[in-house]
């Protein structure tokens, strides 16, 4: 056996335990779980991680109110987005890291063809700005702010109209 093949054989047998992958490496630090957040669950609509990376408690601030951020409710609230725009795509251009919170500019974008806030889908594309602050406590995402321009969004589904 050449080399080459032996390595390759090696990195399956690491990369796999009985036949099964191994599960991908838990973020821990902030920029990585920021990261996370975006590539992985958003943009892939891999909610792998999902049960560890919440603390207990976590909170999301969105609209001046306070909602509970469990595991369950942070998939849901990105499946309900991808299911309304399959195409959804977060773009990452700004990451602050300060102590405990990363700080996103992160603008989206997608194509409107599935139901999303009970309407039928438009066919029409959003591109939308976000900003998205998320704390993280012991190697967890404890809190995230969520601002999204949603009136500049609803103009462009065809919800609003313009002055």
């Amino acid at each position: 056996m050449n080399t080459s093949r032996r390595i390759a054989l090696i990195l399956v047998n690491v990369l796999c335990l009985n036949g099964q992958a191994l599960p991908p490496p838990i973020p821990k630090e902030p920029a990585q779980i920021a990261l996370w957040v975006v590539e992985d669950v958003w943009n892939k609509g891999d909610f792998s991680l999902a049960a560890q990376m919440f603390s207990p408690g976590a909170v999301l601030h969105y609209r001046g109110q306070d909602a509970p951020l469990a595991p369950e409710s942070g998939v849901q609230i990105v499946k309900n987005w991808r299911a309304g725009f399959p195409d959804f795509h977060i773009k990452i251009e700004d990451m602050i890291v300060a102590n405990d919170k990363v700080v996103l500019r992160i603008p989206f974008t997608g194509t409107h063809l599935g139901k999303f806030w009970g309407l039928e889908p438009t066919g029409r594309k959003i591109n939308v700005t976000e900003t998205l602050i998320i704390r993280i406590a012991d190697n967890r995402i404890a809190e995230m702010w969520e601002d999204y321009d949603e009136y500049g969004m609803r103009l462009q589904l065809g919800l609003l109209k313009s002055n």
